[in-house]
């Protein structure tokens, strides 16, 4: 039996950008995905301008450039009365972007591009392998139970195990770390062809019940993604067929009204959530396992985050994992230490900026509040969507004086 080095559970950005770097350094690597590719994601389909710098380390940056896609240039905000304000990546207050665009394009193409890297690179990657339960060796994690396509049941053994499996992560559930926080939500989301009024910018327009985020991903179709409290959608669940009547959803609100007619559905409309979900540690308490991605810490898609810190995340797992793997012996939970160190001090700011966006969704007054000053604030504007865009750090847009800006 092989015994690997690093078994990475999932092959979406997190897992085949963690499988792609440790297979450049020599590691014996074997990437497993309960999916078979290409397949659809729900996702808000949006790289925020600081992915380009790990794109191009990543050494994939000019296949995404050359695949269809689309370049956003800032973000649009309306409030539910429908006053609205902008906000540029190219803008006056002294942090620049890699690029003054964002990179928006259909996850289908996007993870093929991560998981073909990662096989080049010397991944061993199979597909219709479903990670079922972990492996313990004396206390730490040393193996994982998978269950492939055809029904049959195997175990892998390795020095370390990576859940890179998504929101619903069965290695963290298994780590017995996956907790749930408010606001808990639900999103729907599609592929629609003909949307009037979209321009190169992402969007999101806030309700009195929930929002929708939309953005070109390219050829003519745009990423439209509804957004709904889950009590919303349990309560009306007898009544209401989200996905039956997403069009006619759209239409209420006030800055989407009459951009709907003669648009049609070109993806079916696939629901993902609750969101709010999280591991109250990315480690193994035995050591010999580590989360990246949503496993570790899911991001609501209204800030564009969640691929950013799924390959960042990659980053800093490689960079633990690589002097880790390097020593003899079981790689503890002390040998994992840098890891939870280097994704605190990584995201620990924009976990701060997303919950308070995310107050701000959920409580339409404030949101009226927020757009009103930041229509008037352009300056300021560009701040958040910067900060939005990992490109400007957190901390300036939690500045006491940005806060205030915000406020008054």
């Amino acid at each position: 039996m092989t015994r690997w080095d690093v078994v990475i559970a999932g092959a979406g950005p997190a897992g085949s950008a963690t499988a792609l770097l440790l297979a450049r350094a020599g590691m014996r690597v074997l990437l497993l995905e309960r999916a078979r590719f290409p397949r659809e994601k729900p996702c808000s389909e949006y790289l925020s301008p600081e992915t380009t710098r790990l794109l191009e380390r990543l050494g994939v940056l000019a296949e995404v450039e050359h695949s269809a896609h689309a370049k956003l240039y800032g973000m649009k905000v309306v409030a539910p009365s429908g006053a609205a304000m902008y906000g540029g990546f190219s803008a006056g207050h002294g942090y620049a972007p890699p690029r003054p665009y964002g990179f928006a394009l259909p996850r289908r193409r996007f993870d093929a591009i991560l998981l073909d890297a990662a096989r080049r690179a010397g991944a061993e990657a199979h597909e219709e392998t479903a990670v079922e339960d972990l492996l313990y060796d004396a206390g730490a994690v040393g193996g994982v139970v998978v269950r492939r396509g055809g029904g049959t049941r195997e175990t892998y053994r390795a020095r370390v195990i990576v859940g890179a499996d998504g929101l619903r992560s069965i290695v963290a559930r298994r780590l017995g770390v996956r907790r749930a926080s408010l606001p808990r939500r639900l999103a729907f989301t599609a592929h629609l062809e003909g949307l009037a009024g979209v321009e190169a910018m992402g969007e999101m327009h806030i309700g009195r019940l929930g929002y929708v985020g939309l953005g070109p991903i390219g050829e003519g179709v745009s990423t439209v993604a509804l957004v709904l409290p889950l009590r919303v959608v349990r309560e009306e669940g007898g009544r209401r067929d989200y996905r039956a009547g997403f069009l006619a959803e759209l239409e209420r609100f006030p800055g989407l009204r009459g951009r709907v007619e003669g648009a049609r559905i070109v993806r079916e409309v696939l629901a993902t959530g609750p969101f709010a979900t999280w591991s109250r540690r990315p480690v193994a308490d035995g050591g010999g396992a580590l989360l990246v991605g949503d496993a570790a810490d899911f991001f609501d898609p209204f800030t564009g985050q969640g691929i950013y810190s799924a390959l960042r995340g990659a980053e800093l797992a490689f960079e633990t994992l690589v002097p880790a793997l390097a020593a003899d012996g079981p790689v503890t939970r002390g040998a994992l230490a840098s890891y939870v160190r280097a994704r605190r001090a990584a995201f620990a700011g924009k976990w701060v900026l997303e919950r308070l966006i995310g107050l701000g969704v959920g409580w339409p007054a404030l949101a009226e509040r927020v757009v009103r000053r930041l229509a008037r604030r352009p300056g300021l504007a560009d701040l958040l969507v910067g900060a939005t865009g990992n490109f400007v750090p957190a901390r300036a847009a939690l500045a006491p004086a940005a806060l205030a800006g915000m406020l008054w």
